[in-house]
């Protein structure tokens, strides 16, 4: 799993790609918390259309950055889940624990900044 970050208009936009899953979990959530460490932003949205494939491993560590961001205060969104994404958070009935957006609600709230900083981890 390959993710970047863009600094939006009050916002992280984190872009996951690739797979979530027991390789990649661990690795994922020790730069997730780095990067909510290091910025003073209240939102991350987490763009998951390039996401091919979650297992339970990176239910749980999306389960686990999202405690960390409510913990330092921040406000966790996803969007762009391509529909066999979604239903896996469907068949773990967690669709209802995530905030869930749509791509545009995103980009309204939160506008790409013209000089916007890309990391890419």
């Amino acid at each position: 799993m390959n993710f970047e970050i863009i600094h939006r208009t009050n916002a992280l936009e984190v872009i996951l790609s690739g797979r979530i899953d027991i390789i990649q979990a661990e690795s994922f959530e020790i730069n997730f918390v780095k990067i909510l460490k290091g910025n003073s932003e209240k939102t991350v949205g987490i763009n998951l259309s390039s996401v091919e494939y979650v297992d339970s491993s990176g239910l749980g560590v999306l389960i686990k950055v999202l405690d960390e961001a409510k913990n330092q205060g921040k406000t966790t969104m996803l969007f762009g889940a391509p529909p066999k994404i979604q239903n896996v958070f469907q068949l773990a009935r967690l669709e209802k624990f995530f905030h869930f957006v749509s791509p545009s609600e995103f980009d309204l709230k939160h506008p790409d900044q013209k000089d916007h900083k890309v990391e890419e981890f």
